[in-house]
């Protein structure tokens, strides 16, 4: 059975997504936590920790982000978009999603164009990473794949 297409493959995709966003939070927390604890809810506890709320409101964007995943890169809902604008509209969706949990939850001051320059630029850079380790994983899956297929054509041939 393909993991990825179960529960456990969507809730391990969360849990990825979750703890890396944890990872970052525990640094921005350390690095900026005291001087932005009355700026943003993400910094409530100064540089001593992240609050419950924050921490499940970020579960949250993890889940909403896994279902925008499986609504954008399977077949079932988009059949016909390109990878490339199912990875723009993927994107697109997930700086939305993020838009409207700053201003519900107060994660960042939306009236201010440094915090959404801020969240632009971190935004960039992961969203780099995570492509260019995703085009890496492909690749790599893609060369097993090829590499088994040459192996199952060799042993026909004998």
């Amino acid at each position: 059975m393909n993991q990825k297409n179960t529960i456990f493959g969507f809730l391990n995709h969360v849990l990825v997504i979750f703890g890396i966003t944890v990872i970052c939070l525990i640094v921005f927390v350390g690095l900026f936590g005291e001087d932005a604890e009355g700026v943003s809810t993400i910094f409530g506890l100064g540089d001593k920790g992240i609050t419950i709320a924050t921490l499940l409101q970020y579960l949250l964007l993890s889940v909403l982000i896994t279902a925008l995943r499986l609504l954008y890169f399977t077949d079932k809902f988009v059949k016909k978009a390109s990878i490339a604008l199912r990875t723009v509209l993927m994107f697109v969706s997930i700086i939305i999603a993020i838009a409207v949990f700053a201003a519900v939850f107060g994660w960042f001051p939306v009236h201010m164009w440094q915090a959404w320059l801020a969240f632009f630029v971190c935004f960039a850079i992961s969203a780099g990473i995570s492509t260019a380790v995703s085009v890496v994983k492909e690749k790599s899956d893609n060369e097993k794949l090829q590499a088994a297929l040459e192996s199952f054509c060799e042993g026909e041939e004998s």
